[in-house]
């Protein structure tokens, strides 16, 4: 699964444009996170790999800027195990272990579209960084992100 963030502007919220794109092109997605009102919004998905440049140019034509949220990366060797990080996580991504280390589970991180842990670590141990080599189309021509 590939998670890409759909940015919904203005014009277009109030049109069914999830729902016509997975019934059109029978895309399965998982909504990891929602923020939708009448100025616009934002939805982080997760989309089969092998559907993902299907879902990106089908909800780019209907006006929708898709983005591939950066991952959470974490340096063993910088990170103090403070918990500052699991103090602001919103998801359940950072969980303290029974020794008092802190334990990243990167399948429940929302990555960029919040990154609290980045900001809130003091020894800069945690960064935000792209899924290696994926394939996205952008308005027609392909490129690496």
């Amino acid at each position: 699964m590939v998670r890409i963030l759909l940015r919904f502007p203005e014009k277009i919220v109030n049109q069914p444009i999830i729902a016509e794109t997975i019934l059109k092109y029978s895309i399965h997605l998982n909504i990891i996170a929602a923020y939708v009102d009448f100025h616009g919004g934002q939805v982080l998905v997760e989309v089969p790999s092998q559907d993902i440049e299907k879902a990106v140019s089908a909800f780019r034509e209907r006006g929708v800027i898709v983005t591939i949220p950066k991952l959470i990366e974490v340096d063993k060797e910088k990170c103090i195990h403070c918990g500052s990080c699991y103090s602001l996580c919103p998801t359940g991504a950072i969980t303290i272990s029974e020794d008092f280390s802190v334990v990243f589970d990167k399948e429940k991180c929302i990555g960029s579209s919040c990154g609290l842990c980045a900001d809130a670590c003091p020894m800069r141990a945690i960064i935000l960084t792209r899924e290696p080599n994926l394939m996205v189309p952008n308005s027609g021509n392909e490129k690496t992100l």
